[in-house]
């Protein structure tokens, strides 16, 4: 009876490699569906993140023609009640990541500003800005309408 002991055993040993083959691939499988799952996690908070700013974007841009229309009205007006409106108007922009470019006098940035029209004056500089430029989240949304100077 010994023997057959022995040849069971023998006969136990490739299973046994076989099984814990197949173990070490389910793990691998496993390990390798839990990475992919990770970045699927993360690609859908990217796209969601992404859509949610482009959401954003989309509104404050079309929000800035009224912003525009407003600072038109309290030209002409001037009414203390119009300018309170704007300030609100825009503290809810500013909250949202709106930043308006600061191009007064300053050295033309191409990036961040559109050349209307260049005239007489100090050179590569603002003198004029037609239509206000922002940033949103640091990002140019649209960029400042300006007129640069150039050397006499």
């Amino acid at each position: 009876m010994p023997n057959t002991k022995n040849k069971q055993k023998t006969n136990l040993v490739p299973e046994i490699l076989k099984l814990e083959e197949q173990i070490k691939q389910l793990e691998d499988k496993l390990t390798r569906s839990l990475a992919d799952y990770a970045n699927l996690q993360k690609r859908q908070q990217d796209q969601h993140q992404f859509f949610a700013t482009l959401a954003i974007a989309n509104f404050v841009s079309e929000m800035l023609s009224v912003l525009d229309d407003l600072y038109l009205a309290y030209t002409q007006l001037s009414d203390p009640g119009l300018k309170m409106a704007i300030d609100r108007f825009e503290s809810i922009l500013k909250k949202q990541g709106l930043e308006e470019i600061s191009a007064a006098d300053q050295d033309f940035n191409p990036e961040t500003m559109e050349c209307l029209q260049v005239v007489e004056g100090k050179a590569d500089k603002v003198i004029e800005v037609r239509k206000r430029g922002y940033l949103l989240n640091g990002q140019c949304l649209r960029p400042a309408q300006v007129t640069v100077g150039k050397k006499s």
